[in-house]
């Protein structure tokens, strides 16, 4: 894993420090002379090792008193790490890093590098909202709320996105804040993984879940597709039978093998695929193709003020529209705010609308949903 450092901060609070890793095996412990050397009574003498696999950085306690731990989960054994990795020997937390990755850059010629912490000193200058994000994810303290995905032809809820909101009175409420704490931890897949658990509980639990639940993922999830089909299907083997979907960012789709082979697993767990944020960036139209999803959405860039574009623009919507349909999914348009908007799309010939116009997020108790399950238009 060429290019890899261990980063933290000074005792003195004032930087950020890094330590190379280039020689291997990797010693890390308190005596001097190791590649890592850690003055904490807390660490042991040689407390663990890096290890390199054939270009894989693996990690190995050896024995310590006070433990090794990887994104707060004590190792035993051998243990295969990833960029973002928060790594934890005793009271001493680094994340592991690539070159590539760094804010700043720094050239090391030693082989080794002695780091001097102060474990109370080190806990204060950990990333600020750091403890009460630890807070957060162990008590679970995430509202999970929910957004109607209504039927273009009649206006009939026709399913629901999950999102997620924290509820720590120390953080902000709000996804985008909590998300980009929680990847300057190295913690954004289990963010990710605690609103799903959370939310498919409370839509379980409720009158909908017979409807469709859209579940979004952190493009980080498809690096790692085994912790993801893991996660998932624990949630269907808890609440078997109910109908899930699982939402791609078509930017994250890099390799067409993996997201074949997560299509296969959800179809054995009885979920189904979508593509989210369609057109964002380039349409990915192959995936289409190979990897035909249960529905897509279409980018709310598409969508936004579609009534006022151009007549060649409506009509590339148009044909993106049909090729979707001609594969077999759902069309769905994202971001729907104003009856112009909603017309427009009714005419384009989406089979599903979602966004303000028939609502904000909202409890399953606060959703406007009428007799009959029929929503009513909110907006102008």
């Amino acid at each position: 894993m060429p290019g890899c450092f261990l980063e933290s901060y000074l005792a003195d609070g004032e930087s950020v420090y890094r330590i190379q890793l280039n020689r291997f095996p990797a010693l890390v412990g308190r005596e001097s002379g190791l590649a890592v050397t850690l003055q904490s009574n807390n660490v042991s003498r040689q407390h663990a090792e890096f290890v390199d696999d054939n270009g894989s950085l693996l990690i190995r306690d050896l024995g310590s008193t006070n433990g090794t731990f990887v994104n707060h989960e004590q190792i035993w054994d051998s243990y295969r790490l990833h960029t973002g990795d928060v790594i934890r020997f005793a009271d001493v937390e680094f994340r592991l890093r690539e070159e590539s990755s760094a804010v700043q850059r720094q050239d090391h010629d030693e082989a080794t590098v002695t780091a001097f912490f102060y474990p109370e000193e080190h806990v204060n200058r950990l990333p600020i909202g750091a403890q009460q994000f630890e807070e957060l994810l162990s008590e679970r303290m995430i509202n999970p709320l929910f957004q109607a995905i209504v039927s273009a032809d009649d206006g009939q809820l026709s399913g629901l996105e999950l999102l997620g909101r924290g509820s720590h009175p120390a953080l902000s409420e709000l996804p985008v804040p909590l998300f980009f704490l929680a990847e300057g931890l190295g913690r954004g897949v289990e963010l990710s993984e605690l609103i799903r658990e959370v939310g498919v509980k409370a839509w379980a639990d409720s009158a909908y879940c017979d409807l469709p639940l859209f579940m979004n993922t952190h493009p980080h999830e498809l690096r790692d597709s085994e912790r993801l089909s893991d996660s998932l299907r624990d949630l269907s083997l808890e609440h078997p039978g109910l109908p899930m979907v699982l939402e791609i960012h078509e930017q994250a789709v890099t390799d067409q093998g993996t997201l074949g082979q997560l299509s296969k697993a959800l179809q054995g767990m009885g979920m189904r695929l979508a593509y989210d944020d369609f057109g964002a960036g380039q349409a990915r139209l192959l995936e289409l193709l190979d990897v035909p999803p249960y529905a897509v959405k279409f980018d709310i860039s598409l969508i936004r003020n579609v009534h006022q574009t151009s007549k060649d623009r409506r009509e590339m919507i148009d044909l993106l529209v049909r090729m979707v349909k001609t594969c077999g999914a759902l069309a769905l348009a994202e971001g729907v705010s104003r009856t112009g908007e909603l017309k427009v799309c009714r005419e384009l010939d989406f089979d599903l609308i979602q966004g303000y116009v028939y609502g904000e997020p909202a409890t399953l108790n606060q959703l406007r949903v009428a007799p009959g399950r029929k929503m009513s238009i909110c907006c102008v």
